[in-house]
């Protein structure tokens, strides 16, 4: 069943993208041919308003094939394959057109401006879809503002004035510091909306923290803003450094609509800048094969994860496939923006280099340019798929799925 469920979270994530170029393409006046979810056969399929809707038999990924987009950007639909009738009109699998507004209806022959909202608005869609489950998942759970609990004794940090938490004395976490910000050496400024900001932060600075570094702490107290100077503790045990600072563990609801407003935008914001942090690792070979995780990974680790979850109730497991349908959506609005041909993100790169030069690439060399795209993207696909089987069968992804 938690299989079931996380296929079916992928799914709308996937039709959540392709509805967004859906609704741009209907709304800037490009004919849709074929609105798909999933790919391969089709098992379902029927033509409603000029636009054939299929379900198709692989539930990954699927298509919004517009008339005039090239055959490697309109996923595995031909738009070339129009039929010429005898009553003016060119068929397009059912799906029927007269001849005479055809460039009328083209992706192609619309102006840049209106081709970029269409390859946009996917990405655009996966970033509010995650917003908005970010809305409901915060409600539900609260957020882990990074309030500072107390300090090492005897390190920097216990010198630099913090409001340590004290036992029985009345304390609320609102007489506390809220971390906000921080840097090390006046480099690498991150603002921390919740702890796992800090987290991240900490991780992917480590290799640059010495015995010598300074490091800004910006906090709230009171309302007012506050920034101390501090240096890094080294702990021998595990070879790292570290603030000399502990924050409380949980999460704390919004005591308003506008700060709930606020912890999403920072939900969302944290999601979006792990995938950014993760690309730059992969790209230093900081990431093990058995991290790197395609579809059948993510299906497995979302039907473990909810599975696991659901122990502790169907609100734990709702919260649980909240946090990482939120992470997904975040994550294939970034991907999808990367400059790869065939994606969103190389389409993007094109159409800003024409609004900029005022020069078209010839639509057929862009076309070959995104079927090149399309068959890298497959075989990066194909190897993904076969890393994925393996470290399925292996049980490698256990640990990552908790």
């Amino acid at each position: 069943m938690s299989i079931i469920v996380a296929i079916l979270a992928l799914g709308f994530l996937v039709f959540f993208h392709e509805l967004g170029h859906f609704l741009a393409a209907k709304a800037c006046g490009v004919a849709v041919l074929e609105f798909s979810i999933g790919m391969g056969p089709r098992l379902l399929s029927r033509v409603v308003h000029n636009t054939r809707y299929s379900l198709k038999l692989l539930p990954f990924g699927g298509s919004c094939a517009m008339l005039g987009e090239d055959d490697a950007g309109s996923g595995d639909f031909s738009t070339a394959e129009g039929t010429e009738g005898t009553d003016g009109y060119m068929d397009y699998d059912g799906v029927r057109i007269k001849a005479s507004e055809l460039k009328a209806q083209n992706f192609q022959d619309k102006p840049a401006w209106k081709r970029f909202i269409i390859c946009i608005a996917g990405v655009f869609n996966n970033f509010l879809l995650a917003f908005l489950l970010a809305v409901i998942m915060i409600a539900m759970s609260g957020f882990d503002k990074p309030y500072i609990m107390g300090t090492l004794e005897g390190s920097p940090a216990s010198k630099a004035g913090f409001t340590v938490y004290q036992d029985n004395s009345g304390m609320t976490l609102s007489d506390l510091d809220l971390m906000t910000g921080i840097d090390l050496d006046g480099r690498y400024h991150k603002s921390t909306g919740s702890f796992r900001d800090l987290y991240i932060w900490l991780y992917v600075h480590q290799p640059d923290f010495s015995g010598n570094s300074e490091i800004h702490v910006s906090f709230l107290r009171n309302g007012e803003k506050h920034t101390v100077a501090l240096h890094p503790v080294y702990s021998a045990s595990d070879g790292k450094y570290r603030l000399g600072i502990s924050f409380f563990s949980g999460r704390v609801q919004a005591a308003s609509p506008g700060e709930l407003i606020k912890d999403s935008f920072y939900e969302l914001r944290y999601n979006i800048s792990i995938v950014i942090e993760s690309l730059r690792m992969i790209a230093r070979g900081q990431v093990h094969r058995n991290e790197v995780m395609g579809p059948v990974g993510t299906v497995s680790v979302i039907g473990d994860t909810v599975q696991e979850s659901s122990q502790y109730g169907m609100r734990a497991a709702l919260i649980v496939l909240l946090e990482l349908s939120v992470m997904l959506s975040a994550n294939l609005g970034v991907m999808n923006l990367l400059p790869v041909p065939a994606l969103d993100g190389g389409r993007l790169f094109m159409i800003l280099g024409e609004m900029l030069t005022r020069h078209r690439l010839d639509p057929k060399w862009e076309a070959r340019i995104n079927e090149i795209g399309m068959i890298l993207l497959l075989l990066i696909m194909v190897l993904v798929l076969g890393n994925d089987i393996f470290n399925v069968i292996t049980g490698a992804y256990q640990n990552i799925g908790g």
